[in-house]
């Protein structure tokens, strides 16, 4: 019930308008090409690239950060989640409806995004290149939304126990996540984006996931163990959150 109340309300105003836009920075790539032939950025390979070098790394993590925070947050902010709390609707189901809505609204965007990408990237090369990469397109959607699963349950959390959660929600993305992901040795394996890089390159076999994925060379971890550091994660980060969501007053 409180995944359809919600629906992807979190996309209104400004910021549904402002993540629209970042999702849509990577096609100017694609665009250029049309333009100048040689930019580099078509067919499956082009849109592999665009999405490890843009999605992946930051814009995926950005909309996650933004939606995830605002799931909660903004009932929060906006001194409404008292009223909210008035409803006979149990916190627990509250807290779990509302990370469903944000899984399903940033997956949408992005899911919308990668589309409009595919095609704007492999079309050039013809429509039967269309249906040929279409498993590359299937597997980015699909580590799209393992991802979401993670980010948006760890998200949430800040915004519940936190002041200011987008503020480390930042710090987090661009100061551990894009910069420990790609360090040599063990280190990378204590990001979210390492397992979602490994998970990619064990189900679809792309090397350009391979190589984002053993920075170094290091030893490429089983499908099992990088699936359930996702779920680990996101079931410590949600059962934290409703914890913390059932202990604090949220006063008018």
């Amino acid at each position: 019930m409180t995944l359809g109340l919600t629906g992807l309300s979190l996309l209104r105003g400004r910021r549904g308008v402002a993540l629209a836009c970042l999702c849509a920075l990577p096609l100017i790539a694609p665009g250029l090409e049309l333009i100048w032939s040689g930019a580099g950025t078509k067919g499956g390979v082009g849109f592999v690239e665009l999405l490890t070098g843009h999605y992946f790394p930051r814009i995926n993590l950005i909309v996650a950060l933004f939606v995830g925070c605002g799931a909660l947050g903004e009932e929060i902010d906006g001194k409404t989640l008292p009223y909210l709390l008035t409803r006979p609707v149990p916190r627990a189901a509250l807290v779990i409806g509302r990370w469903l809505a944000a899984i399903v609204t940033a997956g949408s965007l992005l899911a919308a995004s990668y589309l409009v990408l595919y095609v704007a990237t492999v079309a050039p090369m013809g429509g039967d290149a269309l249906l040929v990469d279409l498993p590359i397109l299937g597997w980015a959607l699909c580590g799209m939304a393992l991802s979401l699963v993670a980010y948006c349950a760890v998200f949430m959390l800040l915004s519940v126990v936190i002041k200011w959660p987008l503020l480390v929600g930042l710090a987090l993305l661009f100061v551990w996540e894009e910069f420990a992901a790609t360090m040599p040795g063990n280190l990378a394996r204590y990001t979210l984006l390492h397992h979602v890089y490994t998970l990619l390159a064990r189900l679809s076999g792309d090397e350009s996931y391979v190589k984002l994925a053993r920075p170094e060379n290091i030893e490429l971890l089983p499908t099992a163990d990088s699936l359930q550091v996702l779920v680990w994660v996101a079931v410590v980060a949600l059962g934290l959150a409703l914890w913390k969501f059932r202990r604090k007053s949220f006063l008018v």
